[in-house]
């Protein structure tokens, strides 16, 4: 893939620098500080691009990382479970939070008496927890205030076998995820 953008990436220039070249003359002045502006626009997005991963490492997509949710947000917009994840993801810079408002971590799945849900926001803010059924039915709801990071421990006894629907919303922003009641 590296090998196709390189190729890509001399193919760009070989077009951008062959057209330079066809405005250099005195009465195209002007196209050719468009163009320059063009080629240092383009150059600058690749090199960014190419700061934010490397290249050199082979990412690992199964990292002996904690699996505890600290997000950090990569600078390709991606958010990672905690720093170790992004590391292991060959992102060479990240910040601490999610990129988006908010995110949640649903564990176990399947669920038998209760389910952990671990809620962080980008910013403090308010945040609704639902539950429902797959008819759309609420079995669980929470309003939780000014949520930076929060674990809920939730019982199930009154749920039946079957799948539900977790959603957390903060600010117009939802975040969804199934998971599975089962009986032993």
């Amino acid at each position: 893939m590296s090998g196709l953008f390189c190729l890509q990436t001399m193919g760009w220039y070989y077009f951008l620098g062959s057209y330079l070249l066809r405005l250099y003359e005195p009465s195209n002045f002007i196209n050719m500080k468009k163009a320059l502006f063009i080629l240092t626009f383009t150059l600058q997005a690749l090199l960014s691009t190419a700061q934010c991963l490397d290249t050199l490492n082979f990412p690992n997509y199964q990292p002996p990382c904690n699996p505890d949710l600290v997000p950090v947000c990569g600078c390709d917009g991606v958010t990672y479970t905690n720093n170790c994840f992004a590391d292991f993801a060959t992102v060479t810079q990240y910040i601490d939070g999610p990129c988006e408002q908010v995110v949640m971590r649903v564990s176990p799945n399947p669920a038998t008496y209760w389910l952990d849900v671990t809620i962080v926001t980008k910013y403090e803010a308010d945040v609704n927890l639902y539950i429902f059924d797959r008819t759309g039915n609420i079995y669980y709801y929470q309003y939780l205030r000014a949520v930076n990071s929060q674990l809920l421990n939730i019982p199930l006894n009154g749920f039946d076998q079957g799948l539900y629907i977790v959603m957390v919303e903060s600010n117009g922003v939802s975040q969804l995820s199934k998971i599975i009641k089962w009986e032993q």
